[in-house]
């Protein structure tokens, strides 16, 4: 789940990770999101680490809080698509940058990228 030794700070894996579960349908609109101090264990982080990721998904208006009954992902679908949209959008230009490193062409990618996606069962 996150990576200690990782150059990527441990609060930006935790808000990392609710992106990708809210993106992929994992986390669906509108539901409860553990309690900081129970995710601060499953992460195996402290809880002020927890927070201030929560604080800033809250800020980028993925999740919400409700005083009396805690935080939850947004129930805003288009802000759910638009994530969706960004985070594939990061993964192409990946691929794009390392097939470019490689000197393949675009269409060398895309054979690519359609065979990996048919020998991983995704036809």
């Amino acid at each position: 789940m996150l990576q200690k030794q990782s150059s990527v700070a441990v609060y930006r894996q935790i808000i990392d990770y609710f992106e990708h579960e809210i993106a992929s349908g994992r986390m669906i609109a509108g539901q409860r999101i553990e309690s900081i101090r129970s995710l601060a264990v499953s992460f195996k982080v402290n809880p002020n680490t927890v927070q201030k990721a929560l604080n800033e998904l809250e800020r980028d208006q993925l999740i919400f809080t409700d005083r009396t009954n805690g935080k939850f992902v947004t129930e805003d679908e288009e802000m759910i698509v638009k994530l969706r949209d960004k985070l594939g959008h990061d993964i192409g230009k990946i691929v794009l940058q390392q097939a470019t490193m490689l000197g393949l062409s675009f269409s060398e990618t895309m054979t690519l990228i359609q065979d990996v996606w048919e020998e991983t069962n995704h036809e």
